[in-house]
Protein backbone atom coordinates (compact mmCIF):
# COMPACT_ATOMS: atom_id res chain seq x y z
CA UNK A 1 0.00 0.00 0.00
CA UNK A 2 1.41 3.24 -0.56
CA UNK A 3 1.04 6.11 1.31
CA UNK A 4 2.48 9.46 0.63
CA UNK A 5 3.75 11.39 3.69
CA UNK A 6 4.78 15.18 3.37
CA UNK A 7 5.52 17.15 6.16
CA UNK A 8 4.23 20.35 7.02
CA UNK A 9 6.63 23.30 8.24
CA UNK A 10 4.95 24.11 11.32
CA UNK A 11 2.22 22.99 11.42
CA UNK A 12 3.07 18.75 11.57
CA UNK A 13 2.55 15.80 9.13
CA UNK A 14 0.15 15.08 6.02
CA UNK A 15 -0.68 11.55 5.05
CA UNK A 16 -2.67 10.18 2.27
CA UNK A 17 -3.50 6.82 1.87
CA UNK A 18 -5.50 5.78 -1.28
CA UNK A 19 -8.66 3.42 -0.96
CA UNK A 20 -10.18 0.85 -2.86
CA UNK A 21 -13.11 3.07 -4.25
CA UNK A 22 -10.57 5.80 -6.01
CA UNK A 23 -10.70 7.78 -2.97
CA UNK A 24 -8.56 8.79 -0.32
CA UNK A 25 -8.27 9.52 3.07
CA UNK A 26 -5.79 13.02 3.83
CA UNK A 27 -5.09 12.62 7.92
CA UNK A 28 -2.90 16.06 8.84
CA UNK A 29 -1.54 15.02 12.09
CA UNK A 30 -0.86 18.85 13.90
CA UNK A 31 2.05 19.63 16.64
CA UNK A 32 -0.19 20.26 19.08
CA UNK A 33 -1.66 16.62 18.71
CA UNK A 34 -4.73 17.74 16.97
CA UNK A 35 -5.69 15.48 14.28
CA UNK A 36 -7.76 16.01 11.36
CA UNK A 37 -9.43 13.58 8.71
CA UNK A 38 -10.60 14.60 5.13
CA UNK A 39 -11.70 12.11 2.08
CA UNK A 40 -10.98 13.31 -1.49
CA UNK A 41 -12.87 11.73 -3.88
CA UNK A 42 -10.95 11.30 -6.42
CA UNK A 43 -6.62 12.15 -6.97
CA UNK A 44 -8.15 15.96 -8.49
CA UNK A 45 -10.95 16.58 -6.03
CA UNK A 46 -10.71 19.03 -3.21
CA UNK A 47 -10.52 17.39 0.27
CA UNK A 48 -13.29 17.27 2.53
CA UNK A 49 -13.09 17.56 5.77
CA UNK A 50 -14.76 14.69 7.67
CA UNK A 51 -13.42 14.80 11.65
CA UNK A 52 -10.93 16.28 13.91
CA UNK A 53 -10.02 14.39 16.49
CA UNK A 54 -7.77 15.20 19.92
CA UNK A 55 -4.77 12.96 20.37
CA UNK A 56 -6.53 10.81 22.66
CA UNK A 57 -9.70 10.28 20.62
CA UNK A 58 -7.15 9.73 17.86
CA UNK A 59 -5.12 6.94 19.75
CA UNK A 60 -8.52 5.64 20.76
CA UNK A 61 -10.02 5.38 17.04
CA UNK A 62 -6.47 3.97 15.81
CA UNK A 63 -6.65 1.32 18.25
CA UNK A 64 -9.88 0.23 17.18
CA UNK A 65 -8.28 0.23 13.44
CA UNK A 66 -5.93 -1.82 14.63
CA UNK A 67 -7.96 -4.73 16.13
CA UNK A 68 -7.18 -4.05 19.58
CA UNK A 69 -10.67 -4.47 20.67
CA UNK A 70 -11.75 -6.89 18.29
CA UNK A 71 -10.65 -9.41 16.44
CA UNK A 72 -12.70 -10.75 13.57
CA UNK A 73 -13.38 -14.37 12.95
CA UNK A 74 -12.68 -15.49 10.18
CA UNK A 75 -15.55 -17.26 8.94
CA UNK A 76 -15.37 -20.23 6.10
CA UNK A 77 -18.06 -18.82 2.98
CA UNK A 78 -18.27 -22.01 2.04
CA UNK A 79 -21.12 -23.20 3.47
CA UNK A 80 -23.32 -22.46 6.12
CA UNK A 81 -25.92 -24.70 8.37
CA UNK A 82 -28.83 -22.84 9.29
CA UNK A 83 -30.80 -25.37 10.65
CA UNK A 84 -32.30 -28.91 9.87
CA UNK A 85 -30.72 -29.68 6.51
CA UNK A 86 -31.21 -25.77 4.96
CA UNK A 87 -27.66 -24.94 3.97
CA UNK A 88 -26.27 -21.69 2.53
CA UNK A 89 -23.68 -22.11 0.04
CA UNK A 90 -21.40 -19.50 -2.09
CA UNK A 91 -20.44 -20.12 -5.45
CA UNK A 92 -17.97 -18.25 -7.77
CA UNK A 93 -18.76 -18.28 -11.41
CA UNK A 94 -15.41 -18.99 -13.23
CA UNK A 95 -14.47 -18.49 -17.30
CA UNK A 96 -16.10 -21.97 -17.49
CA UNK A 97 -19.58 -21.88 -15.74
CA UNK A 98 -22.61 -22.55 -17.53
CA UNK A 99 -24.55 -19.39 -15.66
CA UNK A 100 -22.18 -17.20 -17.14
CA UNK A 101 -23.79 -14.63 -19.40
CA UNK A 102 -27.36 -16.09 -18.44
CA UNK A 103 -29.97 -14.38 -16.40
CA UNK A 104 -31.68 -15.68 -13.32
CA UNK A 105 -34.51 -16.21 -15.21
CA UNK A 106 -32.67 -18.31 -18.12
CA UNK A 107 -30.71 -20.51 -15.47
CA UNK A 108 -33.90 -21.90 -14.19
CA UNK A 109 -32.10 -22.61 -10.85
CA UNK A 110 -34.72 -22.98 -9.05
CA UNK A 111 -36.89 -25.51 -10.88
CA UNK A 112 -33.65 -27.47 -11.93
CA UNK A 113 -32.35 -27.94 -8.28
CA UNK A 114 -34.67 -26.51 -5.66
CA UNK A 115 -31.66 -24.09 -4.77
CA UNK A 116 -32.72 -20.30 -4.75
CA UNK A 117 -30.09 -17.29 -5.11
CA UNK A 118 -30.35 -15.23 -2.26
CA UNK A 119 -27.99 -12.66 -3.50
CA UNK A 120 -25.04 -12.09 -5.91
CA UNK A 121 -21.65 -10.48 -5.13
CA UNK A 122 -20.25 -9.06 -7.87
CA UNK A 123 -16.43 -7.22 -6.70
CA UNK A 124 -17.96 -4.69 -3.71
CA UNK A 125 -21.47 -4.98 -4.47
CA UNK A 126 -24.09 -7.06 -3.44
CA UNK A 127 -27.35 -7.41 -5.48
CA UNK A 128 -29.72 -9.29 -2.83
CA UNK A 129 -33.02 -11.18 -3.81
CA UNK A 130 -32.10 -10.69 -7.28
CA UNK A 131 -34.53 -9.91 -10.40
CA UNK A 132 -35.31 -12.82 -12.83
CA UNK A 133 -33.66 -10.54 -15.54
CA UNK A 134 -30.30 -10.28 -13.43
CA UNK A 135 -27.59 -11.27 -15.43
CA UNK A 136 -24.86 -13.31 -14.53
CA UNK A 137 -20.99 -12.66 -15.39
CA UNK A 138 -17.70 -14.69 -14.77
CA UNK A 139 -16.40 -13.66 -10.96
CA UNK A 140 -19.65 -13.27 -9.55
CA UNK A 141 -20.58 -15.24 -6.34
CA UNK A 142 -24.00 -16.62 -5.95
CA UNK A 143 -25.30 -16.86 -2.43
CA UNK A 144 -27.75 -19.46 -2.33
CA UNK A 145 -30.27 -21.70 -0.09
CA UNK A 146 -31.72 -24.85 0.03
CA UNK A 147 -31.27 -28.71 1.36
CA UNK A 148 -27.56 -30.43 0.99
CA UNK A 149 -29.07 -32.50 -1.83
CA UNK A 150 -30.56 -29.51 -3.69
CA UNK A 151 -27.14 -27.55 -3.50
CA UNK A 152 -25.23 -30.77 -4.28
CA UNK A 153 -27.08 -30.84 -7.25
CA UNK A 154 -26.52 -27.40 -8.16
CA UNK A 155 -22.60 -27.89 -7.60
CA UNK A 156 -22.67 -30.55 -10.13
CA UNK A 157 -24.46 -28.99 -12.68
CA UNK A 158 -22.09 -25.88 -12.22
CA UNK A 159 -19.23 -28.40 -12.94
CA UNK A 160 -17.86 -28.59 -9.08
CA UNK A 161 -18.76 -31.74 -7.79
CA UNK A 162 -15.64 -34.39 -6.51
Amino acid sequence: MDISETDLPGVGKRFELPVHDGSSLVVIIHNTGKHEIFKKEHADADADRIIELSEDEAEAFGAILEDVHFQPAEMDMSSTMIGGDTVIEWYTLNEDSPLAGSTLKESNIRNKTGVTVIAVERGPDAYPSPRPSFEFEVGDTLVTIGRSDEQAELESRLGKAD
